[in-house]
C-alpha cells in the first residue's frame, strides 16, 4: 500500500519496498505487484539469490535456517490480514532479541533477573550489539526519511532506568532514529500494541506473541537467541 500511495502522488517515483513471493504456486489474487519465485530448491539458495532485507514465512523451520544464516526473519501466523493503511506503514520491534542482540538475555537466563539489572547498571554506557531485524529496521528508517509514511515503535519489557537507558544508547550509537519508545518494566505488550495498533510486531518470545494476536494486533515471532535455543 505503501507503494500504491507513492505512485498515486509520483507516477515516476521508483518503488521503495520491492517483494518477492516465494511459492509452489503462481498467486495472483490480490492483483499485487511483486514477484513470484517458484519454490524449486531449497529456501536458503532462493534466499541467497534475492538477498531480502527481511524473510516471512509461516514455516517456522524455513525461517529458523535463515536466521542462522544471517538473514532477518520471522515467523507469521495465520488469520486475517485484511487491516491496512493507505496513509503510513507503522512497524514495532521488541529491543533484545529483535532490534538488539540476546547478550543481555543470556544473562538473565544464567543468573536471574537481579543479575540482568545489576549487568545494565554496569554496562549502562555501552551499547548493546545489534540483533536480526536491524538491517530491517534501518532499511525502514532510510525510507522514512525520504517518504515519510513509516512510524516506528519500540515496545520492550525493560524499564526506563538503566535497561531503558542502555536500549537507548544503543539506538543512539547506532544512528537508528525510532519515533516512539514504551518501556514496560515487564508489564504485558498486549494492550500497548491494541492503543497504538502497528501493523506488524516483531518480538522473540511467543509469549508476547500471543498477547498481540489476542489484542488484534499481527505478530511475528523472530526464533533467535536464548529465548528460543531448543534442548
Amino acid at each position: 500500500m505503501v507503494n500504491q500511495r507513492l505512485r498515486e502522488m509520483d507516477p515516476a517515483v521508483e518503488e521503495p519496498f520491492k517483494i518477492a513471493l516465494i511459492s509452489t504456486e503462481i498467486i495472483d489474487h490480490y492483483n499485487l505487484k511483486i514477484e513470484i519465485v517458484r519454490l524449486e530448491k531449497p529456501i536458503l539458495e532462493h534466499l541467497k539469490e534475492i538477498k531480502p532485507v527481511i524473510f516471512l514465512s509461516t514455516n517456522e523451520q524455513n525461517v529458523r535456517e535463515a536466521i542462522s544464516a544471517g538473514y532477518g526473519a520471522a515467523t507469521m501466523f495465520q488469520r486475517d490480514y485484511d487491516e491496512y493503511s493507505d496513509e503510513e506503514l507503522r512497524v514495532a520491534f521488541d529491543g533484545d532479541g529483535v532490534l538488539f542482540s540476546d547478550e543481555s538475555e543470556k544473562v538473565t537466563a544464567e543468573k536471574g533477573l537481579e543479575a540482568f539489572k545489576q549487568n545494565e547498571r554496569d554496562n549502562e554506557a555501552t551499547p548493546l550489539a545489534l540483533g536480526p531485524l536491524s538491517d530491517f529496521f534501518k532499511a525502514l528508517e532510510s525510507l522514512q526519511k525520504t517518504h515519510q509514511m513509516i512510524h516506528t515503535y519500540l515496545v520492550t519489557s525493560r524499564d526506563p532506568s538503566s535497561p531503558g537507558i542502555r536500549a537507548l544508547k544503543t539506538l543512539q550509537e547506532n544512528k537508528l532514529e525510532i519515533n516512539e519508545a514504551f518501556f514496560l518494566s515487564g508489564a504485558p505488550k498486549g494492550p500497548v500494541l491494541k492503543a497504538i495498533n502497528p501493523h506488524i510486531f516483531f518480538d522473540d518470545q511467543m509469549t508476547h506473541i500471543e498477547g498481540a494476536l489476542q489484542n488484534g494486533v499481527i505478530g511475528a515471532h523472530v526464533p533467535y537467541g536464548v529465548k528460543n535455543k531448543k534442548e
